[in-house]
């Protein structure tokens, strides 16, 4: 198949006008203005299209798609938190089925191919069909009350991955955040992610209340742990990133959401361990949190990509949204920098430098063209733009 777009943004040069890039099988094989059809082969002609690598989200939690507009801003986020257990009791199967069916149109929809998936309901991996996206299964542990749910997790997380072995995207383990999952916990998810090759993901320093809770010993959410019967031992004893560095509880590949309330010391031990972070820009507005600490820790070494969080805190699942509100809380950052934190950069992040995020020969055929207004700047009509692809295409497969 040969893809002739006015403008390719292979993401490691300039943009390219006239190229045509060449796919065969599931992988790019050409790329450059010399390329012709050959005898027999299918080409598609995008005029006044921009042909880019498919986005990547980092940071999602699709079982949440059908709560948009059920909890309203403004209120702590421990009180958030209580509604989204709430309404995670009131679902069934099927709910989570449908809620997770959806958001994979959606992400569609704004030109996504690749998705990082907070699994909360381990239940339902069983039941999954193969995803239309690639998709990293991230499956949610928690051992705040007792071990037995985080065993069963565990447990389920690993037969469903040897089932999916051929999906495209891959598996991973989540103990949530350090105020839900134990150093035991962390330590064993850890151990498992490296034995088993699978990504490790989880929340850490989100919010005033666990800053509060960690560095103090109080607050709101302290008071909620220490009443459901949390060891609080570790509560008053520096940062929630500090104790997980410290313990050696997270790595150099270790996939850390959020990194929005941080100390002093918790930026020198990152330059030591410089974590792959993701930043989720209309998530962090909607809750107000102070400025996120992008340059810091730039500064630090953590290369930082772009995720969108959920409907629960979000009115949308499209990147190109998340990178306009980036661009207003960091003006100065370029278009195309921006443009590389939802592809070359969670690329590297998830162990896929070179075969997603760019088009270049031997990468993945993850690929979407949206519509070019005339004279524009590429990489910032990617940004504004609020159509759904022209072409869409993951693992060398076309999407309508």
């Amino acid at each position: 198949m040969l893809l002739r777009p006015a403008i390719t943004l292979t993401m490691t040069g300039p943009p390219l006008a006239g190229a045509a890039v060449r796919v065969s099988g599931n992988r790019v094989t050409g790329v450059g203005a010399g390329l012709s059809p050959s005898a027999g082969e299918e080409v598609i002609d995008l005029p006044d299209c921009v042909l880019l690598p498919g986005l990547i989200n980092t940071h999602c939690h699709l079982d949440y798609t059908g709560f948009k507009g059920a909890i309203f801003p403004g209120l702590p986020f421990s009180e958030w938190v209580r509604r989204i257990n709430a309404l995670k009791r009131g679902l069934t199967v099927s709910d989570w089925l449908a809620a997770i069916a959806r958001g994979f149109q959606l992400l569609m929809n704004s030109g996504c191919t690749t998705v990082v998936n907070i699994e909360s309901f381990p239940e339902a991996l069983p039941l999954l069909p193969r995803p239309p996206l690639r998709t990293w299964w991230c499956v949610e542990m928690i051992d705040a009350r007792s071990r037995g749910p985080a065993d069963e997790a565990l447990t389920m997380a690993l037969e469903f991955f040897r089932r999916a072995r051929g999906w495209p995207g891959g598996g991973g383990l989540s103990p949530h955040a350090p105020y839900t999952a134990s150093v035991w916990l962390y330590r064993r998810a850890l151990r498992v992610a490296q034995r088993e090759g699978l990504l490790l993901a989880t929340h850490v320093a989100e919010s005033v209340e666990e800053q509060e809770m960690f560095l103090h010993g109080q607050g709101a959410m302290f008071d909620f742990f220490k009443n459901i019967g949390r060891n609080m031992d570790d509560c008053g004893q520096g940062s929630a990133l500090s104790h997980l560095l410290e313990d050696g509880l997270l790595d150099e590949r270790s996939l850390v959401a959020h990194l929005n309330y941080l100390q002093e010391y918790d930026y020198q031990l990152l330059k030591k361990t410089p974590l792959p972070v993701t930043h989720c820009p209309r998530c962090h507005a909607y809750f107000g949190h102070a400025r996120f600490p992008y340059e810091r820790l730039r500064e630090a070494g953590c290369r930082v990509s772009l995720g969108t969080d959920s409907l629960a805190s979000n009115d949308r699942l499209d990147l190109r949204a998340e990178l306009r509100e980036f661009r207003r809380e960091y003006p100065d950052v370029s278009a195309g920098e921006c443009l590389r934190m939802v592809t070359t950069v969670p690329a590297e992040q998830i162990g896929k430098a070179g075969e997603l995020g760019v088009i270049v020969s031997g990468a993945l055929a993850d690929l979407v063209a949206l519509p070019l207004p005339m004279d524009s700047d590429p990489y910032q009509a990617v940004i504004c733009s609020r159509d759904e692809p022209v072409f869409f295409m993951v693992d060398g497969k076309c999407h309508k």
